[in-house]
């Protein structure tokens, strides 16, 4: 009786161990296809500004005069009044710069420590880890840090170029998220207290 019991668990624990396997698998290899996608984002902003800052460094303050009368040109304006002029392109160019290379490097950021999560598990089978806790716990900063960093840079950048590119907002969702992944950091390590307890008893 108490031999089928253990075969009964030991066949339990091994299908859960292939379920886990399958779904880190899973999960890795879409993070590894995100991580890839991101990269070549970034390679195609660096690119475009590489080629923008080319263009600019040749052409100068001319480049945007042949299109526009004068640097005061007006480039956007609403109900007669001047929104955006030529002056303000460089400066805003650069602020939008700055602002996607900070976002998609917080996002890179996450997306490798999450890999790291995954690809763990996928070795191991074993979720509840020192570790993946302390992964969990910086995904979790940095989830919190992408939610308000952007757009204090932007409100920056704004109120010295005198345009605004409502673009990126100050996201309350993100620090909620933020909260729900540190308190899944705190579960991941009283899964492993009880993991460490288990183990001693057998």
């Amino acid at each position: 009786m108490l031999c089928s019991k253990y075969v009964g668990v030991t066949s339990l624990m091994n299908a859960t161990q292939t379920k886990i396997e399958k779904s880190a698998r899973i999960a890795d290899i879409v993070l590894k296809i995100a991580r890839i996608l991101g990269w070549i984002v970034i390679a195609c902003m660096i690119l475009l500004l590489g080629a923008a800052a080319v263009i600019y460094g040749i052409a100068g303050p001319d480049l945007f005069s042949d299109v526009f009368a004068s640097e005061n040109a007006t480039v956007l304006s609403a109900g007669g009044e001047t929104v955006l002029t030529v002056g303000m392109i460089p400066g805003l160019i650069a602020l939008f710069s700055i602002v996607s290379f900070v976002y998609m490097g917080l996002l890179m950021a996450i997306l490798i420590i999450a890999g790291r999560i995954f690809s763990g598990i996928r070795k191991t089978l074993l979720p509840f880890t020192e570790e993946n806790a302390k992964h969990l716990k910086t995904i979790a900063v940095l989830i919190a840090v992408i939610s308000v960093v952007p757009a204090f840079i932007e409100a920056i950048g704004e109120a010295i170029i005198g345009f605004s590119m409502d673009m990126f907002y100050f996201s309350i969702e993100g620090l909620v998220l933020a909260f729900v992944v540190y308190s899944l950091a705190h579960i991941f390590e009283y899964g492993l207290n009880l993991q460490e307890q288990a183990d001693e008893t057998l």
